[in-house]
């Protein structure tokens, strides 16, 4: 079977005469937005990588340049006939000027553009044939051949759009309404489209089904079809090669080389690629590996597959254990469907959920998922999201909020805030995937476009409808302004002044405070160089006891912060430096409570598998064998740095010892 065409011709026609200087109900002429309709129009197209064809029109234009021009089409310039959309047209369109020609006769214009489709598609085949025209239709017309010209455009299944006006102001012109009737044509105005304009969408692809059967064991098999259901947005572009189209020869294949060299008595010598094999380091030798090796000890998952591992309750499955950046739908086959109701009616009925493992390819990793039952209108479907792996799991000690019990009014305040932020709109969710831009990709997309358009010019300043998405809407933020403002009052936050901070036996770490509240905002440490900046606040005379408090902070905040081993690479770099400057500050007493904060923070925020390696990069507790003023002994610095386990964490997260999922998770 031939492969569907999925191709457009468009003809985009633009009143750029007289008429088109009218304003609008916003200011604006009719003109600037239709150029900025049709510019976005284009840079959709390109950013899409549309194989749509798309020619460009202008009527009410100085000049009369068509074929038609002897049969009384006049002021229409025909700028570029069908063909794919370029950066070049798009130029064109940014570059245009209206010009005060009286007659702007959009209805010769919509016969010419008419008349180009139908003989320049004559030897091609396209899905869909159109007609976009931006006019507000106010020039007197003729129409005595109204007739005629409808029964052309429905005869070659043309759709036409005019943007301009609505169909309410045009059925004020019976004419005028009688030509969009006879025509099937669709009117709309400036506001509806330009919303949907201004957002640039990224190339379309088709989903392709993942034909897998579900397996039950050994048992039986039900014949399934995935669809990818969400995803996430691409992080990268993927263009390979940037095409210039005016001239073809500008196109040069590139040629890369990679040459292998080894050192000889410090000369390069080169080597044949295939003289190469891989090893790795193991210590000072390098073991070479084989092809061989590597076929033999790669993983190895097997087939693909997608199997049953065993059903759990729907209120065992938290949300907080779905994880992965996208999901996939899964249908049954025709000759399945009965199989699959059963299956999917069993499990709405008990309430109970399916684990799954998934393999989507040969010697792909496997994933643990979980599988939804779903209906939408009459059709039952599964949902499939991955689950963590013991190791993805992260638990996390938080400070109970049992002791703060609100008073009524604090209570009422903050249930008037949610209920103001609720954005449930008329049964109307806002923000909805489908409908919401990721403002990240917009800005890039309109990045790119400005320098394709114009290689030295690149405005730093956000545009108006990107910006849009990163502000919350407007009847948010009125309704919300009330609530706030008794937030604000109700849990009124004070700064909290140190009056005094001493330290035993240390005069040096003295702070009164009458001193100025500038030395306050001096004393800064950051996170990218809290070393360097710890010494320079030190060498420049302030006072020590606020900078080794600021020093404190951060280095909690790192801890906190981090993920891994290397994260706490630089918090403990931090507390090598404090510990030396305590120890020749004579001031033991104040590094070792630090320590036990140090400690709490670090099995707090659930990382107590990295305590062992932490203490061990030489941050442990001062001792009396170090200075003698020190309380700590060595065996109680010894007990502080084993690590230990918060039973009370994992006593939390309770599974019943006879639920199907506590083996997987």
């Amino acid at each position: 079977m031939a492969a569907v065409n999925k191709q457009e011709a468009i003809v985009l026609a633009i009143d750029i005469g007289k008429s088109s200087l009218q304003l609008d109900s916003d200011g604006k002429t009719y003109f600037e937005k239709a150029k900025f309709c049709a510019s976005m129009i284009l840079k959709r197209k390109i950013f899409a990588e549309s194989k749509d064809y798309l020619a460009l029109i202008l009527f009410g234009s100085s000049r009369t340049n068509n074929h038609l021009s002897s049969q009384g089409c006049y002021n229409i310039e025909i700028v570029t006939n069908l063909g794919i959309v370029t950066w070049d047209l798009v130029k064109h369109i940014d570059s245009l000027s209206s010009e005060d020609i009286t007659p702007s006769d959009w209805l010769n214009a919509l016969v010419l553009a008419a008349d180009m489709l139908k003989k320049e598609t004559e030897e091609k085949i396209f899905k869909d044939l159109q007609i976009v025209m931006f006019s507000n239709l106010d020039t007197d017309i003729s129409f005595n051949k109204i007739d005629i010209i409808a029964s052309c455009i429905k005869t070659q299944h043309i759709n036409l759009t005019i943007i301009g006006k609505d169909f309410e102001d045009i059925s004020l012109n019976p004419e005028l309404e009688k030509f969009i009737m006879k025509t099937e044509a669709t009117a709309v105005n400036f506001y509806s489209v330009l919303h949907k304009l201004s957002h640039y969408k990224q190339k379309e692809v088709t989903p392709r089904a993942w034909n897998i059967p579900l397996s039950f064991g050994n048992v039986f098999n039900i014949r399934v079809s995935g669809y990818k259901k969400i995803d996430e947005t691409a992080k990268s572009f993927k263009w390979l090669l940037c095409k210039n189209y005016d001239t073809e020869d500008s196109i040069t294949a590139m040629k890369k080389h990679t040459a292998y060299f080894y050192v000889e008595n410090g000369e390069q010598v080169e080597v044949d690629r295939e003289d190469i094999i891989d090893g790795f380091r193991f210590g000072d030798t390098i073991i070479p590996v084989s092809n061989l090796d590597t076929d033999v000890y790669s993983y190895k998952s097997g087939p693909r597959c997608l199997q049953v591992l065993g059903f759990t309750k729907a209120k065992n499955i938290q949300r907080s254990f779905l994880m992965d950046g996208g999901s996939y739908i899964f249908k049954p086959h025709k000759e399945d469907v009965v199989a699959f109701k059963v299956i999917f009616n069993a499990m709405v009925e008990r309430e109970e959920l399916m684990i799954i493992k998934k393999i989507y390819s040969n010697n792909c990793l496997p994933n643990i998922g979980v599988m939804f039952p779903q209906r939408e209108d009459t059709e039952n479907y599964f949902v499939c999201v991955n689950l963590p792996y013991a190791e993805d799991e992260h638990l996390f000690k938080l400070p109970s909020l049992k002791s703060f019990k609100p008073n009524y009014e604090e209570n009422n305040a903050v249930n008037n805030l949610i209920d103001a932020m609720d954005l449930d709109n008329d049964g109307n969710e806002l923000f909805m995937p489908e409908n919401t831009h990721d403002p990240g990709l917009q800005y890039v997309y309109d990045c790119i476009a400005q320098k394709a358009t114009n290689q030295n010019k690149l405005t730093k300043k956000i545009p108006e409808h990107i910006q849009t998405l990163l502000n919350p809407p407007k009847e948010i933020v009125e309704k919300t302004k009330q609530p706030i403002d008794e937030i604000i009052n109700i849990f009124s936050l004070q700064p909290e002044i140190y009056e005094k901070c001493s330290v035993e036996d240390n005069n040096i770490l003295e702070f009164n405070g009458d001193e100025e509240v500038d030395l306050l905002k001096q004393c800064v440490i950051t996170a990218f160089s809290p070393i360097k900046d710890f010494n320079t606040l030190l060498e420049n005379g302030l006072n020590s006891a606020t900078v080794c408090e600021n020093m404190k902070h951060i280095t909690l905040d790192l801890i906190e912060s981090s993920t891994s081993m290397e994260d706490l690479e630089k918090p403990a770099s931090n507390l090598k430096v404090l510990r030396e400057f305590y120890i020749n500050n004579n001031d033991v007493k104040s590094y070792n409570n630090l320590m036990y904060l140090v400690k709490d923070s670090v099995f707090l925020s659930g990382k107590e598998g990295m305590w062992s390696q932490f203490v061990d990069s030489g941050i442990g507790l001062i001792t009396d064998q170090e200075i003698e003023i020190s309380d700590i002994s060595q065996d109680l610095s010894e007990q502080f740095m084993k690590h230990e386990v918060l039973q009370d964490i994992a006593a939390e997260f309770v599974i019943d010892d006879d639920d199907p999922l506590k083996e997987f998770l």
